[in-house]
């Protein structure tokens, strides 16, 4: 008998060990699976706030650039309509010319001195090129305005800038600089006015005269990288000057390392591709190269995450946007600065994420192994005080739970001595409440994954089909343009068909998006994709290629005929008669290319490269037309 029990009670503790040890183990690796998914929500949801609220602190040093220089070329051009004339010898009091044929303020005027007409000169310098005669009295005029001006506000204007200074179109500058006498430091043939920064506001340049923040470009005369605001101010269409501030790079890195997220750092790109801040600044040999463009950087993280934004948002990334950087193993949260056209991205590392759901599966693990052992060894204690009876009831009750007949245990199907007031009773009411546990946990776990399996699959179709459609004009986008055509050419390679490329382009677009808005202009745009769409065939597809130029991919037995369908798109087009009488035909035209697939074609490239040539002929040849 008592063998018997002893066996029994073994018997029972291999199977109670092995049970729940596959629960613990189960258990874990779903704590696992639910504390990575919770981390990684809860991370990037706090990292997307975090990026929100640095654009917002960052897009307050822009608000308050525009507000300075606004406030500048306000007074300049009072001053200028109605300060008195300048004469030859008032000019000359401030400037002088050196031995190397530039001209500069003198010293006295940067170190401190009063003016005749009362005002005190201090951190002023001025530099006007050896290649630029200074005998124009408006000219002369509009430095000596200049920096009266910046003497008089130069010191409220430069709270959180290294300075502020006024650029002229004639290669001449006037600054207030604070411990840079740049003026009298500069070498005497620099062409401020034929480098990118100042060349950005000419009237030949920047037709639209709209303020400019530039990339980040070395100053040769500061010793120092620099990102530049400057505004263009005209009076009656002629260029005066362009009042500006400079950041130093290091500011934009000191702000760029304040409170990063653990693991994480900061930079800032124009969405043109140009560098504007980074944690690691460029080095010497980069500082003869100008503004710095993705192909002089040469950092691989920093172009892959450029490509990545502008694939996934467009060009266009919102407030706190989160993009998953497959090769970087890492999140990019992106916010667009709503001054200049850059965007602030962190990137934070996914393997702090993962670490948390391993070291918390871990914790489970152990704790479930740990009351696991205790469990057993008071299994153990209870059956070695009781008879043979209550062991194999709890034996018959193990089976059960063995067999997955849980809900024979949970209804009381099978007897337990419960009614024991011994380890032994505790142990089979326990054992009782455990099998409806687990009934229950299953039926809740089974639902779960159920319910959580079907959102999956629901929401991978949802991003499978959002993947390859244009969010405004319902068409599918250059990712399923590039995927299509890659698969339609490879076809033709093997002989197994014949297609056409039909690249279109909206005839003066940024014309009718300047006069009638781009609201309009979009709705233009979804017009002409859905006329373009109803007039192919179901064998045909077409695609946004990028901005306002569409792609149609036809699968016509020859070229004739193709060509004579894309005639059908461009009538069709013209007859939806979308009113445009600022142009000559009085609507809405498009121009086409038409490319036919041959032999010759060695990559779907060949075949886009030709069919976009053929576009541009066609606006050459006077737009509304296909060129073939």
């Amino acid at each position: 008998m008592s063998n018997r029990g002893l066996s029994l009670a073994r018997s029972l503790q291999r199977r109670i060990l092995l049970v729940a040890s596959l629960a613990v183990v189960a258990l874990s690796a779903l704590t696992f699976v639910f504390v990575q998914s919770d981390t990684r929500a809860r991370t990037l949801s706090a990292l997307s706030d975090w990026a929100v609220e640095r654009a917002r602190f960052e897009n307050d040093l822009f608000a308050l650039a525009e507000e300075n220089l606004e406030q500048f070329a306000d007074i300049y051009l009072h001053q200028y309509a109605s300060a008195p004339v300048v004469t030859p010898e008032q000019f000359w009091s401030l400037y002088e010319r050196g031995p190397d044929g530039a001209v500069r303020m003198r010293t006295a005027w940067y170190e401190g001195a009063w003016a005749p007409e009362g005002d005190y000169y201090q951190h002023v310098s001025s530099f006007i090129g050896n290649n630029q005669p200074v005998t124009d009295p408006d000219l002369q005029r509009r430095l000596v305005l200049a920096a009266r001006l910046l003497a008089q506000g130069g010191a409220g204007w430069i709270s959180r800038f290294a300075n502020i200074h006024a650029t002229f179109p004639e290669n001449a500058i006037t600054l207030y600089w604070p411990g840079t006498p740049w003026g009298r430091q500069a070498d005497a043939d620099l062409r401020m006015n034929e480098l990118g920064v100042v060349e950005s506001t000419l009237q030949q340049h920047n037709p639209d005269r709209e303020p400019v923040w530039t990339g980040l470009y070395y100053d040769a005369t500061a010793g120092e990288w620099m990102i530049t605001y400057q505004r263009p101010v005209d009076r009656d269409d002629r260029h005066l000057i362009n009042p500006s501030h400079d950041v130093p790079l290091t500011r934009m890195m000191e702000r760029l390392m304040e409170e990063v997220p653990d693991d994480g750092h900061n930079f800032i790109i124009r969405s043109d591709g140009y560098l504007v801040a980074h944690p690691s600044p460029p080095g010497a040999e980069q500082e003869l190269l100008g503004q710095l463009s993705l192909e002089e950087i040469d950092n691989p993280a920093i172009t892959r995450a450029w490509r990545l934004i502008r694939e996934q948002t467009g060009g266009q990334p919102g407030s706190g946007d989160i993009i998953h950087d497959d090769a970087g193993d890492a999140y990019l949260a992106v916010s667009q600065l709503t001054g200049p056209d850059w965007w602030f991205v962190t990137v934070y590392p996914e393997r702090p994420i993962r670490e948390a759901a391993g070291t918390a599966a871990a914790f489970v693990l152990l704790s479930g192994m740990a009351l696991l052992a205790l469990l057993i060894v008071l299994i153990a204690r209870v059956l070695q005080r009781d008879a043979e009876r209550p062991l194999a009831q709890l034996r018959d009750a193990a089976v059960a739970i063995e067999q997955d007949r849980h809900a024979d245990v949970a209804a009381g199907r099978l007897p337990l001595p419960e009614q024991l007031g011994n380890e032994v009773g505790l142990l089979a009411r326990t054992f009782r409440t455990m099998a409806r546990s687990i009934d229950t946990a299953r039926d809740r776990l089974e639902s779960l994954v159920r319910e959580r399996t079907g959102q999956l699959e629901q929401a991978n179709a949802r991003l499978r089909s959002l993947s390859l459609l244009d969010g405004l004009l319902g068409i599918h986008n250059r990712r399923a343009f590039d995927h299509d055509l890659q698969t339609v050419f490879d076809e033709a390679r093997a002989s197994r068909g014949h297609f056409q490329l039909l690249l279109i382009d909206v005839d003066e677009f940024k014309l009718f998006n300047d006069t009638y808005g781009h609201l309009r202009g979009d709705d233009a745009l979804i017009r002409l994709a859905g006329c373009i769409q109803d007039s192919i065939r179901d064998t045909d597809r077409v695609y946004r290629y990028g901005g306002e130029e569409l792609a149609v991919i036809l699968s016509q037995p020859n070229a004739r005929e193709a060509a004579a369908a894309a005639e059908r798109i461009l009538a069709e087009v013209r007859r939806m008669q979308l009113s445009f009488p600022e142009t000559e035909a009085g609507i809405v035209t498009v121009s086409a290319g038409l490319a036919s697939y041959s032999i010759e074609h060695q990559a779907p490239e060949d075949l886009i490269r030709e069919a976009d040539r053929l576009l541009y002929q066609a606006k050459a040849g006077g737009r509304n037309r296909l060129c073939s």
